[in-house]
């Protein structure tokens, strides 16, 4: 690879997310050593098409913004919200301009759009699902079966 190249990871169809919509992914991370990390991501798509995308955690205590109900906006959609606390983060830039992490950022990450695919760049990510998300098909609700005798 070329010094100027940068690495490409392609994440989703850029019609895999709807405009005015964000996704989250769970993807694994290389660190320097090699080993691999769990990587929560959100791609946010504008109604005017452009893509944004942040590590999915919120500043304040670093659990998903989606966290809860699922959501990744304000009710308005003018704005991505933490679903613990209610903090709101310019979708453009991720700063935080209300709620408990005021003027802190979402971590940015690099994202462009390929020959129709979203792709992450310069992001050593691992190609294999060795970090599944566990908790992929469950919701943030408890269950509780009451068993009468």
């Amino acid at each position: 690879m070329a010094k100027d190249d940068i690495e490409l990871f392609v994440i989703c169809a850029a019609d895999g997310i709807e405009r005015g919509g964000a996704k989250a992914f769970s993807l694994s991370r290389l660190n320097e050593d090699g080993d691999s990390r769990p990587f929560p991501v959100v791609i946010v798509r504008t109604h005017a098409n452009d893509y944004f995308a942040y590590v999915n955690s919120c500043p304040h205590q670093h659990i998903w913004l989606n966290f809860g109900a699922g959501e990744f906006f304000t009710p308005d959609r003018a704005f991505l919200k933490c679903g613990r606390h209610g903090a709101t983060f310019e979708i453009d830039t991720g700063l935080c301009i209300d709620g408990p992490c005021q003027g802190k950022n979402l971590e940015p990450i690099a994202v462009t759009v390929v020959d129709g695919e979203v792709c992450l760049c310069g992001v050593a990510l691992a190609e294999d699902d060795e970090h599944p998300n566990p908790f992929e098909e469950l919701d943030d609700t408890m269950e509780i079966m009451i068993h009468l005798d």
